[in-house]
């Protein structure tokens, strides 16, 4: 997959064995302190070596419950701690579980069922591997650099499949031409699909801002056909992306979309992270960028996707970094948390400056 990271580094070399015990991603929920009532009951559930949606079968078929809540998609590779929620009815089924993979943590009462975003983001902690002095060093200072300008948002390998094939399978089912049985799975490849065109469009506007600050503006002029003065205020933006006339940028405060018509005015506030660009999730109803940046965007929109669509924030900024080098064992372990759908395997390739090939070794 076509990923670009400012970083021009050499590649890092270390080992990411996506196991129970070298990954571990703890769900972040809306709340600070349940309220213990409602008719709904939901769990805190750790689980090993499942997905979610292997999670939701079990559960299913333990309980008879056809109507299970969970806010996000987890890992299964990995240790990982999220939230479930039943109809209150089943909580006491729910209470006598036992699965050797499977440990209810806490459980509560609540209003409303879970759905999906309905999460603040997830902690995760990672132990690397065949990490020699040298480059814990780099992986220090690439680390320093996304904690002060951020990292690209692009979806990560677990979004797209094992199958070289899913692009033309999910595309098929984004646009209507194909409906699969299990629902569940219907959603999972639209989503992938979109997650494609987001990632490569992701990549192209990563390439144009390295563009920017290596090119001078008589050849920016002529490549980009901007004007001396938007190739100037271009250059002295601050940021892992350039924005761009007509782009569209979220402001967290409000949560309101901005559409970007003076590239001067967002400024001081883009360098402060107030407010972040945003990429296209395609779909019907979704806001569409304008003019330059529009222009970019269409080539890699589809109008005949059967979704609503909404848009990505393009930028990340990893919060709580922690990281420390073993020598004796070369290990470097690293905690981090991000924001909801964002992915870990994204930060690791942007450290190693390069695509990373899932190892489930033990």
């Amino acid at each position: 997959m076509n990923r670009i990271f400012k970083q021009n580094h050499k590649p890092i070399k270390f080992r990411f064995r996506q196991t129970k015990d070298d990954f571990i991603v703890t769900e972040l929920p809306l709340w600070d302190e349940p309220e213990d009532k409602g008719n709904y009951f939901i769990a805190k559930i750790q689980k090993q070596e499942l997905s979610t949606l292997e999670l939701l079968d079990i559960l299913e078929e333990e309980l008879q419950c056809f109507n299970i809540g969970y806010a996000g998609l987890k890992d299964k590779h990995a240790t990982t701690t999220q939230y479930i929620s039943v109809p209150l009815k089943f909580s006491k089924s729910l209470e006598r579980l036992r699965h050797p993979r499977i440990k209810i943590l806490e459980s509560f009462k609540a209003k409303g069922k879970l759905s999906i975003g309905d999460l603040k983001g997830n902690n995760f902690f990672i132990r690397l591997h065949d990490v020699n002095a040298e480059a814990a060093s780099n992986l220090e200072d690439v680390l320093s650099e996304i904690q002060r300008h951020g990292m690209p948002n692009y979806f990560g390998y677990q979004r797209f499949g094992k199958d070289s094939g899913n692009f033309e399978k999910s595309r098929d089912v984004a646009q209507g031409e194909v409906m699969m049985k299990d629902k569940k799975i219907h959603r999972i490849m639209l989503h992938s699909y979109q997650s494609y065109l987001f990632n490569d469009w992701l990549a192209k506007r990563i390439e144009i801002s390295l563009d920017i600050e290596s090119k001078d503006c008589e050849e920016l002029l002529v490549n980009m056909n901007i004007s001396q003065e938007e190739c100037e205020l271009l250059k002295k933006q601050v940021g892992l992306l350039k924005v761009l006339p007509g782009d569209i940028m979220y402001e967290k405060k409000s949560k309101k979309w901005i559409n970007v018509t003076d590239i001067q005015e967002i400024r001081k506030p883009y360098k402060e992270q107030k407010i972040v660009p945003t990429g296209l999730l395609a779909g019907s109803k979704a806001w569409r960028a304008k003019g330059m940046a529009g222009e970019i965007e269409h080539h890699f929109d589809d109008l005949t996707v059967n979704a609503i669509g909404t848009r990505r924030e393009a930028i990340i900024y990893p919060k709580s970094i922690r990281h420390e080098y073993k020598s004796k064992d070369r290990t470097f372990e690293l905690s981090f948390s991000l924001p909801k759908g964002s992915y870990a395997t994204v930060l690791l390739e942007n450290l190693a400056n390069r695509d990373l090939t899932p190892d489930f070794s033990k």
